[in-house]
């Protein structure tokens, strides 16, 4: 069976490698085992290879924030599971041909749907919808404000957003976004720069803004507190900058910004297994159904793992890197 291995920390097409192991066996009575059909590279995913995530494996470790799989074979113990359910994992060390997992640490899936969608349901839809739930009391009409409005997490923020009447200004980095966000329900689109909030109000979003959500990090985040009312939250997920989120004094002390940061694994422990079911099976339906896309640029095979992650790192994407570990299948 083939894994993808870390080796070290360091450039991330450096430090992995696709490696032969033994094959994972059957599953005990309270475990599933299953056959991984497709599973993403995330920024995660590359701030762990760079040794710059939360937490930092020992080594040799392997990789993998989520994936999507076919159930193979189910232990004596295990209900609510056959053989041919569709699962994402709820573990880690995803990237993997085949897994042993206990049975609650996977989530059945409704039947249908495109496999490369549903790989990408773990960690990006939940992030979005709870950012967008959790924080703040936003109402219908009520506006929020997020960057890396293109990337996927962007796009569910967009998504979920409109199912809930609430409006968004999407902040990008490059000129030519607009149209493809505005066919996903985008209200506002707006290229970041050192006048945002200018920008923001010139574009129609003059009501006032009480959410932000950062990917970006470092001075991204005073850009998004000038466009906040007083006493608003900014929410940092991601560092796509490399720097440390920042706020100017008079943005602390006399706008009174709210800034803090969301890890989703958090939630997901907290959660009992039928929240957890029940949050899925709600973001899954928007994806089996075709109402939600997010873009694919590339798939790969596990043995090309180091071109993958290399594509991943790249900037200026139009879409998702994702690995088919067992070939590619409708």
């Amino acid at each position: 069976m083939k894994v993808v291995q870390l080796g070290a920390f360091g450039r991330p097409e450096e430090v992995v490698a696709c490696v032969e192991v033994g094959d994972p066996g059957a599953p005990g009575d309270d475990e599933v085992l299953i056959e991984v059909d497709a599973f993403p590279i995330n920024p995660a995913d590359l701030l762990v290879m760079q040794g710059r995530y939360a937490v930092r494996p020992p080594l040799p470790a392997r990789l993998g924030a989520e994936c999507v799989g076919t159930v193979r074979a189910v232990g004596a113990a295990v209900a609510g599971f056959a053989v041919g359910d569709r699962v994402i994992s709820l573990a880690r060390e995803n990237w993997v041909q085949q897994r042993r997992l206990k049975a609650d640490e996977v989530v059945r899936l409704p039947p249908g749907g495109d496999r490369l969608q549903l790989a990408m349901l773990k960690v990006n839809p939940p992030t979005a919808h709870l950012m967008l739930t959790r924080y703040e009391p936003l109402a219908p009409g009520d506006w929020v404000i997020h960057n890396a409005a293109n990337s996927a997490v962007g796009h569910w923020v967009i998504h979920l957003a409109r199912e809930a009447g609430i409006r968004t200004v999407n902040v990008v980095r490059r000129e030519g976004l607009e149209p493809a966000l505005r066919a996903l329900g985008a209200d506002v689109v707006v290229v970041d720069g050192p006048d945002l909030a200018e920008r923001v109000r010139a574009a129609g979003a003059t009501a006032p803004i009480r959410l932000a959500l950062d990917a970006v990090g470092g001075e991204a985040v005073m850009r998004l507190g000038d466009c906040l009312v007083e006493e608003a939250t900014i929410l940092n997920y991601g560092l796509l900058s490399g720097a440390h989120p920042c706020l100017r004094g008079d943005q602390t002390v006399f706008k009174r910004l709210w800034l803090t940061g969301f890890w989703l694994l958090p939630w997901l422990q907290r959660m009992a297994a039928g929240e957890r079911h029940a949050l899925y099976a709600m973001l899954a339906e928007p994806v089996i159904a075709g109402r939600l896309h997010v873009d694919v640029e590339a798939t790969y095979a596990i043995e090309d793992i180091r071109a993958a992650v290399a594509h991943a790192a790249r900037g200026g994407r139009d879409g998702k890197i994702l690995v088919t570990p067992n070939g590619a299948r409708p």
